[in-house]
């Protein structure tokens, strides 16, 4: 494979190389006896580890990998450990958790300890609950993703490669990831596309936020040498609850732009706003769905366009494994006369989180 920005794929390895060993550098963990007992009067004992997407996750001596259960199923939770947990009103807190026994909707189930005090609410305002961990490698949360194609009839390949990581505490959350295609044909010229995006998110009052935002976009299709992309806006959640999310964001970002053509191109640097939505929904064990799109009206370059989406499915398999469905599109309004104005690329492959 040969990518025509040595740097920028230089950077991209080092990238991937980082996220692996984020997943092997976990230490040893002394083994609580936490307690969890189910609807059907199940009774598990062992770690609980999280709560997120509607499933409560937790590790026990005689299963490999994390349980997940169903949240609403989930009858009662004793645990010692510390959690930072999430309110579906934008509620952030930290402290000793207990699930007691009782009517969800009606009464004060769910139990919150902090260090002066202590918070009583119904379990289905509980958004996410994550557990404090010691270091900053167990902190990190992402995935990696592999796929792979090949047809005879015309010798075509294609390969992608994605992974994504994130660092949250109870003020910010820090976010990356990068997304690699590669197609090529035998007696035709090959196609490749890099996208390399991270995020920083400060959470205000509730349920609003400010975000920071970079993207550097390498599109061979689209004749793109290097979009750089900085900016940053405002947001805020509009839906919150265990199992999905819906949020808008707005703002001003910058962009550099270097072409592989001369031949009728936009101007090198310019200012854009941006505006978007993002939604996530899971669902109990099958899998998740993510869609993002934000559209970018030029500022400088005034009558100028581009929109982008990222939409993924994940279907669970076992021992953290999942297959991964991604839809991509980039659209620009105002392309090199030689370049095309739509990207449009899907991937199929098989991954795993961490």
């Amino acid at each position: 494979m040969i990518i025509t920005i040595r740097a920028f794929s230089h950077r991209s390895r080092i990238f991937l190389i980082a996220s692996l060993l984020a997943c092997l550098c976990s230490p040893a963990q002394a083994n609580r006896k936490d307690v969890v007992v189910m609807s059907n009067g199940d009774q598990l004992t062992g770690q609980v580890k999280r709560l997120q997407n509607g499933l409560l996750y937790v590790e026990t001596d005689y299963v490999s990998g994390n349980i997940g259960l169903d949240w609403n199923q989930v009858q009662s939770v004793q645990s010692t450990a510390t959690y930072r947990i999430v309110l579906n009103n934008g509620q952030r807190l930290e402290g000793k958790i207990e699930k007691q026994s009782g009517d969800q909707t009606k009464t004060g189930d769910f139990l919150i300890r902090e260090a002066t005090e202590e918070l009583q609410v119904p379990s289905v305002t509980i958004v996410s609950i994550d557990t404090k961990k010691p270091t900053f490698w167990r902190e990190l949360q992402g995935a990696i993703d592999f796929g792979y194609s090949f047809t005879s009839g015309n010798s075509q390949s294609a390969l992608n490669a994605d992974t994504s990581a994130a660092y949250q505490t109870p003020r910010w959350r820090v976010a990356t990831s990068l997304d690699s295609t590669f197609s090529g044909r035998s007696g035709a010229s090959n196609t490749n596309r890099e996208d390399l995006q991270a995020s920083f998110t400060k959470f205000l009052n509730r349920n609003s936020f400010v975000v920071a935002l970079s993207d550097f976009l390498h599109s061979s299709q689209q004749d793109l040498q290097l979009r750089t992309t900085l900016g940053g806006g405002y947001g805020r959640y509009l839906k919150r609850t265990t199992n999905s999310n819906l949020a808008w964001l707005g703002g001003i970002v910058f962009t550099n732009e270097s072409f592989n053509t001369t031949a009728g191109q936009p101007s090198d640097q310019n200012s854009e706003a941006v505006a978007g939505l993002q939604y996530n929904y899971v669902r109990f064990n099958f899998g998740e769905f993510d869609s993002q799109v934000r559209i970018f009206p030029g500022l400088t370059d005034t009558g100028r366009v581009r929109l982008t989406t990222n939409n993924s499915l994940t279907i669970k398999l076992r021992n953290n494994f999942h297959l991964a469905f991604t839809l991509w599109d980039n659209f620009d309004s105002r392309p090199p006369t030689t370049a095309r104005k739509n990207e449009l690329g899907t991937s199929s492959g098989i991954g795993w989180t961490f």
